[in-house]
């Protein structure tokens, strides 16, 4: 058999079967052939599969600019290890998507931007006389939803949620808005299948009632309109299923240094409680040794402001932002991954602020 074969595969193709099988019967010559493609089958090697990791092992790093004068906005995700890039200030309030009714304004177009609540007073006669007396509210930055400044603003019904009778708010939108424009006056009408209606009116210049309708989408967590071109806008630029925390500018109440709050415009990462929750770690174990066993260990939280501002401080010996020492963060994805993260600076090669540099790694 072996001296048959390497004769056969010694002749030309065209002469093989002609000058070898014909002499042969029909069934060995199936056998035959059936064991000339099984010969040359065996030839080729498989290739290996190997599959691609999800996530990027070992410790990366990134820089995130937001520029000096913070105009960027980023959204990072860290399974994908994608960044999304788009202005900041294109919205005044943002309406939830899911879960319980909500409004917010932090993050939005200023951070000058406030609400007051207003009731028994009937909404034609809000006027300008009545502004310097309000009490003007902004939104905590942890999320909750009774820490907001339209805090309260719904009640449930059979059929959906109404705003209370005999409520309104008025949105100061900042001393830098056009001064006939800059107070709105607010009064919600309903929630029912997603859509959000309300009636609002300038409050220096209400000539025109506008009853707004607002319909969110289900896979963000928030659908964000503008009062000055009357539109929502597009501000997070993916689902809420894939960014993890978002580089911007908003609000909060901070101790000045006789312990007295108050309200500080600041830049820091804000997270999206749908997908992450975080931990905060200061001292004990390194983040060079922390791991995976220590990860599960600890005790996660969704606040939105839990990474914040205050992984940098002020130092006035060198006139320039420095990292908090020993502080890092441990994220928790819904996907049941584990990150540690640390901030390395918050300046570029070139000295300019407004480009915090961030190292993170995977825990397995």
């Amino acid at each position: 058999m072996y001296s048959f074969f390497n004769q056969l595969f010694s002749l030309k193709p065209t002469m093989r079967i002609q000058n070898k099988l014909k002499f042969l019967s029909p069934v060995l010559q199936l056998i035959i052939l059936a064991s000339l493609l099984l010969q040359l089958w065996g030839c080729e090697k498989e290739e290996p599969l190997y599959p691609q990791p999800k996530v990027a092992a070992g410790l990366q790093t990134a820089t995130f600019e937001m520029g000096e004068t913070y105009s960027n906005q980023l959204w990072f995700d860290f399974e994908s290890q994608k960044t999304y890039a788009n202005q900041f200030g294109k919205w005044d309030v943002g309406f939830s998507c899911f879960g319980e009714p909500h409004i917010v304004i932090c993050g939005g177009k200023s951070a000058f931007l406030s609400v007051a609540k207003v009731t028994d007073i009937e909404f034609d006669q809000i006027d300008g006389n009545l502004m310097q007396k309000l009490d003007w509210k902004f939104d905590n930055p942890n999320g909750h939803i009774d820490s907001l400044a339209f805090s309260g603003c719904f009640e449930k019904q059979s059929n959906g949620y109404s705003g209370k009778e005999n409520e309104t708010y008025v949105i100061d939108l900042g001393v830098d808005t056009i001064p006939t424009k800059r107070y709105i006056k607010m009064q919600i009408l309903s929630v029912r299948g997603g859509v959000y209606e309300f009636l609002w009116s300038y409050v220096l210049d209400p000539q025109f009632l506008y009853l707004t309708k607002v319909y969110t989408k289900p896979d963000r967590n928030y659908a964000y309109f503008n009062f000055s071109n009357m539109q929502l806008v597009e501000n997070e630029p993916v689902a809420l299923n894939e960014w993890d925390l978002v580089f911007t500018t908003y609000k909060e109440a901070i101790p000045d240094v006789n312990g007295v709050m108050y309200p500080y415009i600041i830049r820091g990462a804000l997270i999206n409680p749908f997908k992450i929750s975080v931990a905060q770690i200061d001292g004990g174990i390194p983040f060079k040794q922390f791991n995976i066993d220590h990860a599960r260990s600890l005790t996660y939280n969704k606040n939105v402001n839990e990474i914040g501002y205050d992984w940098k401080e002020y130092s006035q010996s060198a006139s320039k932002y420095t990292m908090v020492p020993n502080r890092y963060y441990v994220i928790q994805t819904i996907n049941g991954n584990y990150f540690k993260m640390r901030f390395i600076d918050f300046y570029d090669d070139k000295g300019r602020k407004g480009y915090p540099k961030m190292a993170w790694e995977i825990l397995k």
